[in-house]
């Protein structure tokens, strides 16, 4: 029972280490750099209700442009108009072809007007997967003072962990020990 409860122990903390890391790659980064082809984003408006609501965390993968079809969520970087210097993430409502370039138009699922045309250039990548814990943890994380409690909640029991499987032996071990 206890070896149980060490190895769910040690995944949640591993998770845990994950998600912090993830998200701190994410928000030092402001997300210019991917990780193996993927990137973090935090959904931060109502463009895509109901399927995305303001704080949802979104997995995207970069893609190659032959792999996006009408209906894909992508996330790219607006640069025209109102939507210019922002990371947006709509659908995928016409694909055209231009001098041997593919075009894409995009619209938020909640917005009447789509959205200027981009190009592939423009597209970090298609929306893979929405995770419903990192939507919890990052919603958490735009409060500040949650922020840093998770940080020092998650260094104070690091810090506990190793001090105790360093300097304090288990009983389990004494038990072995006395047997040889």
């Amino acid at each position: 029972m206890k070896i149980l409860l060490k190895i769910i122990k040690g995944i949640i903390t591993a998770f845990l280490v994950i998600v912090l890391l993830l998200v701190l790659f994410q928000k030092i980064t402001h997300n210019k750099l991917a990780l193996g082809n993927i990137y973090i984003f935090e959904v931060a408006s109502e463009s895509m209700l109901p399927d995305y609501k303001v704080g949802d965390i979104l997995v995207v993968k970069k893609e190659e442009a032959n792999n996006l079809k009408v209906g894909d969520d992508v996330t790219y970087l607006g640069k025209e108009s109102n939507l210019n210097g922002l990371i947006i993430t709509h659908r995928i409502i016409n694909i055209r072809e231009d001098n041997g370039k593919l075009i894409f138009t995009t619209k938020g699922t909640a917005n009447l007007v789509e959205d200027p045309e981009i190009t592939i250039n423009d597209i970090y990548g298609k929306v893979v997967y929405h995770t419903i814990l990192f939507s919890f943890v990052g919603r958490l994380m735009t409060n500040v003072v949650v922020y840093y409690l998770l940080f020092i909640a998650v260094g104070v029991g690091f810090s506990y962990e190793g001090i105790t499987s360093f300097f304090i032996k288990d009983e389990e071990d004494d038990n072995e020990e006395a047997k040889e």
